[in-house]
């Protein structure tokens, strides 16, 4: 498989359980419900267990064809090691996460249909977060136009993130290093579709993207196998500039507007804006104005003109 394509997970075994339930007889409060619960477990070839995750999810279609999706999991149960979190180093045993998400649906027949979700979630003995919300909305003014306007916010408290490895990788000298970081991720995605014709449409993408970072407590693997979350880690004094907080924004958008001006001929012409901007109030969130700094950034703008000719026989 690995000559054939890209593998995105090797050195795994795995074994998966799943059980559904179907109840298609409308009952007093729904109109249509079911449940799925899935177990998968992983081992590594040599034997060592990787991942144990097990997941409840219930469905309910409402009779005014609003649907709810909850769902909740808990992964890393039993005590499983992590073999790729210190990138190269020694295996780290993880304890359980636990997360909770709730997905609210309109109902899919009116010009405009709400969706919204929120979630939540804990690792790491309570040192690890999570909390996030969405909300979107999908648009049909007309059967030529449509679109997609979604939010996206996310406070995510990680005490096992990665910072750096210093050292030769393998050696007993080497320091496998991991920070807190406090992150907040915002994103704002707008899509549309207009068809003004058959043989002319125009399609509209557009996202910006902020988040935040804040590194702290900086530590190296002690005992990483320890059933003691606390007796994993011991404090790391390393070199300066490592444990840098961050502000990075950004703003991608596509204008694309294609014409078939023949059968099977067709001109495509893109527009395309970027910016970016990351040196501006490092660590520290505020949406109104981090959004505001992205679009004082310089944009980098790009026109694409594309034309194909199908050759008739």
């Amino acid at each position: 498989a690995n000559d054939m394509g890209f593998v995105t997970l090797v050195n795994d075994h795995q074994f998966t359980q799943r059980l559904d339930l179907l109840q298609f007889t409308p009952g007093r409060y729904f109109r249509l419900a079911s449940a799925t619960a899935t177990t998968e477990s992983h081992w590594t070839i040599g034997g060592l267990p990787s991942a144990r995750t097990a997941q409840l999810s219930v469905n309910v279609t409402l009779h005014n064809s609003w649907q709810l999706i909850a769902t909740t999991f808990a992964n890393d149960l039993g005590g499983v090691n992590c073999v790729s979190c210190s990138r190269g180093g020694p295996v780290l045993t993880q304890s359980p996460k636990t997360g909770f998400r709730l997905d609210v649906i309109g109902d899919p027949r009116p010009s405009v249909v709400p969706r919204a979700a929120i979630r939540f979630g804990r690792s790491d003995v309570g040192r690890s977060w999570y909390r996030g919300a969405d909300l979107a909305t999908d648009v049909r003014s007309a059967s030529r136009l449509s679109g997609t306007l979604s939010a996206s916010f996310d406070h995510v408290v990680n005490d096992q993130q990665w910072v750096g490895n210093f050292g030769a990788v393998g050696r007993d000298s080497t320091h496998y290093t991991f920070g807190r970081l406090d992150q907040n991720i915002l994103t704002l995605t707008g899509r549309a579709n207009f068809t003004a014709t058959p043989t002319l449409s125009f399609q509209l993408y557009a996202q910006p993207f902020v988040t935040t970072g804040h590194l702290s407590e900086w530590r190296e693997l002690w005992h990483p196998r320890a059933d003691s979350y606390a007796d994993r880690f011991r404090p790391f004094s390393g070199p300066p500039g490592i444990l840098n907080d961050f502000n990075v924004k950004q703003f991608n958008s596509n204008i694309v507007a294609r014409w078939e001006y023949r059968p099977a001929s067709a001109l495509f012409v893109v527009w395309q804006q970027g910016r970016q901007q990351g040196d501006l109030n490092p660590g520290t969130f505020d949406a109104p104005r981090d959004v505001r700094d992205l679009f004082r950034a310089h944009p980098d703008n790009t026109l694409l003109v594309k034309i194909s000719w199908w050759f008739n026989p």
